[in-house]
Parts: structure tokens; sequence; C-alpha cells
């Protein structure tokens, strides 16, 4: 007997040890560089080496496709190796992995940037009246602007009528623009036919002209970062957070996964001077890296291209005269971020009179400051001159400064003015700013000059202009500020300028001014930044001893905004009065509203009246009788989430979605459409073919879904919901199954819950 029991244990552990050595699968415990990740993952021990399910190791975040497979059960990856260290711990039947960071996934929040919607053919017109009654005569103009749109292209047109007592050349109806604009947001480009503006940039003011524009247009988008922000990269092997600091001051944080991460540390950066980027995992280490840093929005990101191509015809006097196009011309400009800390660009511009050709150069000082220089030539009218011009900026903790300098040779000439035009010899800027300072709040001096070259046909002056201003609360609700001027020219003049300013509430200002010539205005002014409301002021000015009344209305609507104004002294008047706002078209939809200076969306939610519609869950307004709200101003390329109470519709109605996010462009129009389904209930009574009532709690289905369920109640009635204008298969099932049909019609004013339908079951 102890034989033969010594024989069977001795053959079981033979066998054990024969399935153990060919497949050697144990249930582990799994931790990651040192952290238990709380997951349990079978492990194939064969030669000294470890295998762990793939599945697991990929929902684990990391990169399995660079993990090698076993060779017979490809289920398996090795978790052995030169770079990857793994050892079984039998106390806590644990797996101990430690991987590389270049092993996981890794961790970017540089997210897709938003796509505009598409807009809905659509149009709106924007007017705003204007009559102005004064003791001289009067003036009275009526401005148009006519845009139509459709996906991501917009028509637009603009005109004004002048009308004075005069009857001069300026009165009668000017055309202003008449553009067809189209915009390729996954590229951030727009094109433009028509009247338009040149890019404004340092070698080339802006100037007016009709033609073709093509370039980009990111500047102009809320959610692209084209500046230097600093993108913070490196890789970790375990759970870590990543701090940025400015001078001391946190600016960023994020928490990472393990691998390699890359962060884009948002667009409220402009600042200067020692960042800190501290590095602190899950396990208590710590790693600090200090290094300057200047964050302009002047600094094009790294491998950013902004461009634009110009060409057309010169437009002068656009204000007075709709056809006044002259030179023809072509204009290129150009700029790219070749480091963090470097940006270079050109811009060049060709007319048969004016050729011009500049370079520009902005450069980061490390955190001290931005450098700005440019060169420019020209070709005019048979002269040749140039233009160079610098400047240096930074805004510190405690003060910001700038100075800017540019020097024109006398026959420098830039294209967009006329021949008789001259530049200023040199024209300078410097200013100094200063915060936190001890018994006032801040200081800021700036210093203007500008000098010309003599010339007796149009003589200038020219002017040194240095003024000093303070400001200074002394609560909440007073404060006082303070200004002098002085003017070293050939004007030679000097003053100072007092202010006291007590706000009565929130809403409520009252201002005391003083001259030191002796000039006195008193004001009390109502303003909110509410869209519809009553804002005012009334006031009294005493200038070189008379004394003058004034007072302005305006009252904001939902349909525009009505402004009053009136001034009176002893010898003379001027009373003004204008009524600003839109005509929209959406949908076949037609609705008054303020002017349509941003985008706007029309909601519909199926026919129902007085239902709640919300902007980024903020009330806006109800629905009309037949379903429909406008919401207006719409800012572009932010997301919006616009959604209505669904609480305030019948429970028995069905509804796909109650909100739905938008991002706009500018000056557009959105149709949103929230369907809304009229489901109904009804009562059947079912009877089999013998007319007998189907047995209470018999289950009935409809369409044969089975997941719902409805039980015939005591009286033999099934109550059905949900229905829809539409035939419906019923079945029941049991000992006496059957089928029928039922027709349910389109709901009308008679149509009640209550009816009871009866049908035969066959």
């Amino acid at each position: 007997m102890k034989i033969s029991t010594l024989s069977a244990h001795i053959c079981l552990i033979c066998a054990f040890t024969h399935v153990h050595a060919a497949d050697n699968v144990i249930l582990s415990n799994l931790w990651i560089n040192g952290l238990d990740r709380n997951t349990e993952a079978l492990v194939l021990q064969q030669d000294n080496q470890y295998y762990v399910e793939c599945q697991i190791l990929n929902s684990l975040n990391l990169k399995v496709f660079l993990l090698k497979k076993h060779a017979t059960q490809e289920q398996y990856c090795l978790v052995s190796s030169d770079q990857i260290h793994s050892n079984f711990d039998n106390a806590s039947q644990s797996l101990k992995i430690d991987f590389p960071a270049e092993y996981f996934l890794g961790y970017s929040n540089q997210n897709t940037m938003l796509q505009p919607d598409k807009a809905s053919l659509g149009a709106f017109l924007n007017y705003d009246f204007f009559y102005d009654k004064f003791d001289q005569g009067y003036e009275f103009n009526n401005f148009y602007e006519l845009g139509i749109f459709k996906d991501y292209w917009l028509l637009n047109n603009s005109l004004i009528y002048r009308k004075n007592d005069a009857d001069d050349d300026s009165t009668g109806v000017i055309r202003l623009n008449s553009s067809l604009s189209i915009d390729f947001p996954q590229h951030f480009t727009r094109l433009t036919l028509g009247d338009n503006t040149n890019i404004y940039n340092s070698l080339i003011d802006s100037f007016r002209f009709g033609g073709i524009s093509f370039g980009t247009n990111f500047s102009e988008r809320s959610d692209f970062i084209y500046w230097n922000t600093p993108i913070l990269r490196g890789s970790a092997i375990v759970p870590s957070t990543i701090d940025l600091y400015i001078n001391g001051v946190s600016i960023y944080r994020q928490n990472v996964t393990p691998g390699d991460y890359t962060l884009q540390t948002g667009a409220n950066i402009q600042q200067s001077g020692n960042a800190q980027i501290v590095v602190e995992d899950i396990l208590g280490n710590r790693s600090v890296q200090n290094f300057p840093v200047l964050i302009n929005n002047r600094l094009l990101k790294v491998g950013l291209n902004e461009y634009n191509v110009s060409l057309g015809k010169l437009r002068f006097n656009y204000d007075y005269d709709s056809n006044d196009y002259r030179d023809f011309f072509t204009n290129v400009y150009f700029r790219r971020g070749f480091s963090t800390d470097t940006t270079l660009g050109f811009n060049g511009s060709y007319s048969d009179d004016v050729k011009n050709l500049g370079l520009m150069w902005t450069q980061s000082l490390g955190r001290y400051a931005l450098l700005d220089v440019n060169a420019a030539g020209s070709s005019a009218y048979g002269n040749d001159g140039y233009s160079v011009g610098a400047s240096v900026s930074n805004s510190f903790d405690s003060f910001s400064m700038g100075l800017s300098t540019r020097y024109s040779s006398e026959d420098y000439q830039s294209l967009g003015y006329t021949q008789d035009f001259r530049n200023p010899r040199i024209d300078s800027l410097a200013y100094l700013s200063f915060f936190k300072v001890p018994y006032v709040n801040s200081v800021n001096l700036n210093y203007v000059e500008r000098r010309y070259y003599p010339d007796d046909e149009v003589p200038r002056n020219n002017s040194k202009l240095l003024t000093v201003g303070i400001s200074k609360s002394f609560s909440r609700r007073l404060s006082f500020t303070a200004s002098y001027f002085k003017d070293f020219g050939d004007f030679n003049d000097s003053g100072a300028f007092f202010s006291l300013i007590f706000n009565w509430d929130d809403n409520k200002n009252i201002y005391l001014d003083q001259t030191t010539d002796g000039d006195t205005r008193l004001t009390f002014a109502k303003s909110s930044p509410e869209q519809t409301g009553f804002d005012y002021s009334v006031g009294a000015e005493r200038r070189d001893g008379e004394m003058t009344y004034n007072g302005f209305g305006l009252f904001k609507t939902d349909v525009g905004d009505l402004t009053l104004q009136h001034t009176q002294n002893s010898d003379s008047y001027d009373s003004r009065v204008s009524y600003r706002g839109a005509l929209v078209w959406l949908n076949h939809q037609v609705n008054l509203t303020k002017s349509v200076d941003s985008a706007f969306a029309l909601v519909k939610v199926g026919d129902y009246k007085d239902v709640d519609v919300m902007r980024s869950l903020s009330p806006v307004g109800r629905t009309n009788k037949n379903g429909y709200f406008f919401i207006h101003d719409i800012l572009p390329y932010i997301s919006y989430d616009l959604s209505f109470d669904q609480d305030q519709l019948p429970i028995e109605d069905k509804i796909d979605y109650s909100s739905k996010k938008m991002v706009a462009l500018n000056q557009r129009g959105y149709y949103i459409d929230f369907p809304v389904t009229h489901t109904q209930q009804v009562i059947v009574k079912l009877r089999d073919k013998n007319g007998n009532l189907l047995a209470r709690a018999t289950p009935v289905y409809l369409d044969q879904n089975t997941d719902q369920v409805y039980p015939v109640d005591q009286q033999g009635n099934v109550y059905l919901y949900g229905l829809l204008p539409k035939t419906y298969q019923l079945s029941s099932q049991g000992d006496k199954a059957c089928h029928s049909q039922l027709q349910i019609p389109e709901k009308t004013s008679t149509t009640t819950s209550s009816q009871v339908i009866e049908l035969t079951c066959k």
C-alpha cells in the first residue's frame, strides 16, 4: 500500500514537471518601472526569459510593435532583453519590468486645430443711419453693408449715402467696398478678390487697392499659437507632472503618462525672464532645468511661414470716390521663423512709378529685450532713396520699456502714397512704464520726436513731445490720474491734466477733470457691458470762461442700438441721432438684430415655442412660435456648445441630440437643427382568433424586438408608447403565439392617448 501511494506521488510530480517545462505559464501581477499597475497578465517563462500577453502591454500604453513576439505563441511579447530588464518576485507573485521611455506611446497635448463649420446659405444687411443738426446746418448719411455667404466664402458690398445743406461734391452715393473672400481654414489661408487692404508691416504702410490677394491669416485665429511659446519635450518612464515657471510664477502645469511627451504651453504667455521646468514623477523624483526665455508674438514658431501676395490697382479717396483706381502694382510679403529666437522676412513692391524692397529681422536678445531691425530702398519718380529703422522692447515684472526710431532719406518713397507725400526724416518713439511704484500704482513716460526735411512749398512743423503720467487707486471706488506734457518742438507748449474718478457702483461713475489752463469738466456716466439696456452720460464743461452742457444716451436692444447726443452752449448747439442694426436671412427665416460684426446661428427645436436655448450652458433666449431662435455675437474660431432644455419637451417626444458644438467664421450664419419626432402612446386590446382577450401578463413585442416587453394588464390592455407614424408588427409568445398589424397615423389635434384600438392576433 505504501509503495503504491509513493509511486502515484512520483508519477504526479513527474507529470507536473513535464508540463511546467514545456509551457511555464503563470498568472502574475505586473510592476512597470517600479509602479504596481494593478494589472494581472499571463506570463510565459522560457529559457530564463519572460513573455507577457501583448494585449495587456498595449493597454498599458506600451509600443508592442517594438517587442519581439514568441516564436510559436504570438500572443506573447518578450520583455527580457539588453534594454528591458525583468525579474519575477516569488513573494508577491509579481513580474517586475523596467522599460526605457522610448517604449511608451507617450503624450502630446498638441490637439488638432479647430476647423470651422461650413456656413449655411444666407445673407445680412447692416445699416447705420446718422443725422446731425447744428447751428450752421445739417448732415445726413446712411451706411449699408450687404453680405451673402455659404460654406467658406463671403460676398461683401458696402456703400454710403451722404447729404448736407451745402450740397457739395461730398454728397451722393459712394461705393466703399466690393469683395469676395474665400477662406481655406485647414491651410490657414484666404483668397480675396476685389477691394482690400494690404498686410501692414514694418516696411510698408497699409493702403487700399482693388485686385487679388492671397496669403496666410493665422494671426486672426484665437485657437492657433503662431509665436514662440515654449514647447516642452522630454521623456518619462513613470507618470509625471510637468511645471513651467517664469520669474517664479507658475505659468503652466500638465500631467503626462510614461514615454516621450510634447506639450504646447498655451496662448496666454507673453513674458520674458528666467524660466524653470520642473519634472516630478509619481515616485517623488524631481529634476529642474533653468534657462532664459523671451516669448513674443513677433517671433514666429520655428518653421512657420507668414506670407501674402497682392496685385491690382491702388485705390485713393475710397470714402469719397467709388472708382479712384490708379497705378497697377504687385506686392509680396514673407516672414519665417528660423529659430525660437530669430524671425526673418522681406517685402517687395512694384509699380510703374514706385518700387520698394526691404528686409526685416526680429531677434530675441536672451531674456533682456526683443530687437526689430529693418531696411528698405526705393526707386520712385526717377529718384532713389532708402530707409532704416530699429526698435527694442521688453516687459518685466515691475516695468516695461521700448525704443524705436526710423531714418528716411529725402527721396525715399513708399508704395501707396501720392508723389507729393514726404516721409519724416527722423521718426522716434520711446516709452518707459513702471508698475508697483510706492505710493502710486504706475508711472508712464513717453517721448515722441518727428523731424521733417525743409520744404518751402508745404512746410511741416517738427515736434518733440514728452508726456508723464501717474495713476493711483485710493480704494475700490476712488482713483486718480495725472499727466503732464511738454512740446520742445516748433509749438513750444506745455500743460497738465488731472482726473478724479469715483465709481458710484459697478456701472455708474463720476469724472472730475481739471487742466492747468483753467478748464474744468464734470461728467456722470452709466455704462454696462450688457447687450441690452440703457447707457447714458450728462456733463458740464467750463472752457475759456464759457459753459457747455452735453448729454448722451444709448438704447441697446436686440434689434439694434439707438444713440442720442446733444451739446449746447451760449453760441452754438449740436444734436445727433443714429441707429445701427441689421436684417439677417437664413434658412428662409428673417430677423432684425444688432449689426452683424461677428457670426450668428439660427437654432430650430422642432416646432415648439418658448423652449430655452443656451450658448455654452448660458440661456440666451426662447424659441418663437415656429420653433426658431437667432443667436448673435458668435466669435470666430471659438468652440461653442449650442443646446436647448430638453426637459421642456413632452416626455413622449424623441430627440437624437440636445446639444451641438460649432466653430464659426466671421460674419457667417449657421443653421442648427435639433429634430424632434412627435411620438404617440396608444392602448391596444388584443384578442385571439376566438375573440378572447389575451391572458394577463402575456408578453407583447413590437417588430420582433424582444428587448422591450409590453405586458397585457388585467383588463386585457397593452400600453404602447414612443410610436412613430408607421405600421408595426405586434406579436405575442407563449402557448398562444400570434401576430397582428398596428397602423399609427399622423398625430392630429383629435388624437388622444386614451383611445383604445382593438386588434385580432392571429
